[in-house]
C-alpha cells in the first residue's frame, strides 16, 4: 500500500495575503475563492500568520457579545484586541502549525490532532510557503480510483457468520 505524502494532496500555490490585508477584503477573499483559511505572508513569501473563518466569525461574535460565553476563555485584552481588529496582522493566528511536503498524510492529520487545527502550512526547508492542507484534503485519498483505496464490500448474510469471513465467526444481534 502506498503511503501518500503531504504534497500528494495539498493546495499548491494557495491564495496568500498580507498582514495589512483589510478584514472586508479577507472575508471577500474567503467567500470567492470558497476556502477556509488564508496564509499571511511576509513579502519574502515567509508565513507569519493564518486568517481562517472562525477567526472572522469570533471578531464578529465580540463586537456584539464581548462578555458572552464562546469568549471567556480570552482575556479581557485578547477580546479586545479581535473585536476591533482591522487587518489580517491584528486578527491572524501567529505562528501557524506547519508540515513539511514530504510528511505522510497520517503525520499531518497526527499534527491537525496534536496541535487542534484544522489547516497546515506546507513549507519548505527555508520555511517558504508552498501549499496548505485541510482534513478535506486528506479525506480525498478516499476518492481516489487507484488500488490504494480499498472500496468496501457489501457481506452477504451467508458470509457473516463463517471462520472464513472478513469478520471472523461473530453472532447477528
Amino acid at each position: 500500500m502506498r503511503h501518500y505524502e503531504v504534497r500528494d494532496v495539498m493546495t499548491a500555490d494557495p491564495v496568500t495575503v498580507t498582514p495589512a490585508t483589510s478584514i472586508k477584503d479577507l472575508a471577500g477573499i474567503l467567500v470567492k475563492q470558497r476556502i477556509g483559511a488564508l496564509p499571511v505572508l511576509t513579502p519574502q513569501g515567509r508565513p507569519v500568520g493564518l486568517v481562517t473563518e472562525a477567526d472572522l466569525l469570533r471578531k464578529e461574535q465580540l463586537q456584539r457579545d464581548p462578555d458572552g460565553a464562546h469568549s471567556m476563555h480570552l482575556t479581557y485584552r485578547a477580546r479586545r484586541d479581535i473585536a476591533t481588529a482591522e487587518t489580517a496582522g491584528e486578527i491572524m493566528t501567529r505562528h501557524p502549525a506547519t508540515v513539511r511536503p514530504g510528511a505522510t498524510v497520517a503525520e499531518a492529520a497526527r499534527l491537525m490532532d496534536r496541535h487542534q487545527v484544522r489547516y497546515l502550512l506546507v513549507v519548505d526547508e527555508g520555511g517558504k510557503l508552498l501549499g496548505v492542507v485541510s482534513p478535506r484534503d486528506l479525506l480525498r485519498l478516499f476518492l481516489r480510483p487507484d488500488d490504494d483505496t480499498r472500496q468496501p464490500r457489501r457481506l452477504e448474510p451467508d458470509e457473516i457468520d463463517t471462520p472464513s469471513s472478513p469478520l471472523g465467526s461473530c453472532r447477528l444481534i
